[in-house]
């Protein structure tokens, strides 16, 4: 099986709170062999949008009535992304550091990646 059905149902519980909470999150999940990541950046207060391997941003006057809720989700919009980049790379960068010093003294050989985006899962 080339993902983890567990980790699957567990991104779509996630889901479903980041959606009820409405809030932004980028996060990754494990399990042994397998990995799966959860990417949400279109809370309410966003006008971020995923386009399959992209983002886009609805931002134009047209697209609001009133100027100062454009202002301020364009503000919320570029505080979420700075906020989610630099803590998933601080983090990237620990973990990067960190699993580098662990395979060094264990001689660890991860082989092939066994991730597969849920696109890829559902098709």
């Amino acid at each position: 099986m080339q993902f983890s059905p567990k980790l699957k149902k567990a991104a779509e519980e996630i889901k479903a709170i980041l959606k009820n909470y409405d809030i932004a999150a980028s996060i990754v999940l494990h399990t042994p062999g397998h990995s799966e990541f959860i990417l949400e950046i279109t809370p309410s207060y966003s006008c971020a949008k995923l386009n399959h391997d992209s983002i886009r941003f609805k931002a134009k006057k047209s697209d609001f009535n009133d100027e100062l809720k454009r202002r301020q989700v364009i503000s919320d919009t570029a505080n979420m992304m700075n906020l989610l980049s630099e803590t998933t790379a601080k983090n990237a960068m620990m973990l990067i550091t960190v699993s580098e010093q662990f395979d060094k003294i264990v001689g660890a050989d991860h082989g092939d990646s066994n991730f597969t985006s849920h696109t890829t899962q559902n098709n």
